[in-house]
C-alpha cells in the first residue's frame, strides 16, 4: 500500500500476521516525520536516530525498530532490539530504490513502513538531505 501525505510518501509491506498493511506501523511513522518535520534544517545529511517502539491495539501487539535519516523514515515491525542488523537497512534500501536483496536476515520482520523523505514546498531549496527519494514497492 502506499500512501501520500504532507510531502512523502509512505509505502506499507503487508504485515504476515494480520495479512494487510501496518497501520499501526504507519501511524507511528507519521508520528516520528512529523518530530523531523519540526527539525528541519537542522539534521545534516549524516543524521541517524534508531530506536524501538511497542505496537498495540493490532491484532497481534508487537515490537517495532525504527531509523529516522535526514533521507527518511523505516519502521520493522515484531522484532527486538538485539534483532538490528545492517541487513534491514539494505533491505529497506532496496524497497526504496528497486533492485535485489542479496543478504540474509537472522529475524525477518512481519512488515515495513518505509517513509520517503518531503518533497520541498514550493519556493523551497532543497535542504542538507539533497534531493527527494520516492518510494516504493514492486
Amino acid at each position: 500500500m502506499i500512501v501520500t501525505k504532507n510531502g512523502r510518501t509512505y509505502s506499507l509491506t503487508q504485515c504476515r500476521h494480520r495479512k494487510g498493511p501496518c497501520l499501526k506501523g504507519l501511524s507511528v511513522v507519521e508520528h516520528l516525520a512529523s518530530s523531523a518535520r519540526c527539525t528541519q534544517g537542522l539534521m545534516g545529511p549524516e543524521f541517524e536516530m534508531q530506536g524501538c517502539v511497542r505496537l498495540t491495539g493490532c491484532i497481534r501487539p508487537c515490537t517495532a525498530l525504527f531509523r529516522l535519516t535526514a533521507g527518511g523514515l523505516q519502521l520493522f515491525c515484531d522484532l527486538e532490539p538485539g534483532d538490528w542488523s545492517p541487513g534491514l537497512v539494505r533491505l529497506a534500501e532496496m524497497l526504496e530504490d528497486g533492485g535485489s536483496f542479496s543478504g540474509r536476515l537472522a529475524v525477518e520482520p512481519a512488515a515495513i513502513v518505509i517513509a520517503s523523505a518531503p518533497e520541498p514546498s514550493a519556493g523551497q531549496t532543497v535542504g542538507l538531505s539533497g534531493p527527494k527519494r520516492e518510494a516504493a514497492l514492486h
